[in-house]
């Protein structure tokens, strides 16, 4: 395997971009929290961030993303600009879980992790992780579809954009869970998303240049489409 010295890693998946950079001389990251503005923002960024650094596309040995779940239209953003790279440039591109990089940025030893981020329609995307490693499947859903998971643990931590206004709605439900929330609403993602780039890349090779995004939810068209058909029988 080729020396991976300059890494580009971004995450589009929620209203703040995060970029960053891991190159020989340093390391450098973004975060821009000003709503859904990724498509404008994110490849002007990371010129600039190349620029700095004096390098150029052709020299990055991996690209990293998050393939979901997260916004419909904003995954894509990031998803499709690093392909283009990969693609003209023949740099490996790895993509990884949103929400394992959410949990992954706010771990506490031994006590499982709930990352929490808003789905809209009142529903939330949800996953759990302890010690690093997932437990069971990320739910698109609401408190209740979480509580038969958590119910029996002494503490859970909380963690991610939506994680504060979630942690009320499980209280209600288990007034006796010991809740660690993280007041840090949202955490630098860039060295976890190139530590679990790089880690990814040696167990599993780059991405398939047909991987997309993962959406666990079924999109607005799509819903719109079954029901245009369910209409017609």
């Amino acid at each position: 395997m080729t020396e991976i010295r300059n890494i580009l890693a971004c995450d589009t998946s929620t209203p703040t971009l995060h970029i960053a950079l891991k190159c020989e001389e340093g390391f450098e990251e973004r975060m821009i929290a000003g709503g859904f503005q990724h498509s404008e923002d994110l490849l002007q960024e990371i010129t600039y961030m190349l620029e700095r650094r004096n390098l150029k596309v052709a020299d990055l040995d991996l690209l990293v993303c998050t393939r979901g779940p997260g916004s419909f239209t904003s995954l894509r953003i990031a998803m499709s600009t690093l392909k283009g790279f990969s693609l003209a440039k023949n740099i490996p591109l790895v993509s990884v879980p949103t929400l394992e990089a959410i949990a992954g940025a706010y771990m506490i030893p031994d006590v499982l992790t709930l990352a929490v981020l808003d789905a809209k329609k009142k529903r939330y995307y949800l996953g759990l992780y302890r010690n690093g490693m997932k437990e069971g499947e990320n739910i698109d859903g609401n408190v209740e579809d979480i509580l038969p998971l958590i119910e029996k643990e002494r503490t859970l931590a909380l963690t991610g954009p939506d994680a504060g206004k979630f942690s009320s709605q499980i209280k209600e439900h288990l007034p006796s869970l010991n809740i660690i929330m993280d007041r840090i609403s949202i955490r630098p993602l860039g060295s976890v998303l190139i530590e679990m780039g790089i880690r990814q890349l040696e167990k599993e090779g780059p991405d398939d240049i047909g991987t997309g995004p993962v959406y666990i939810r079924r999109s607005d068209a799509e819903e719109a489409l079954l029901a245009k058909e369910k209409n017609k029988e």
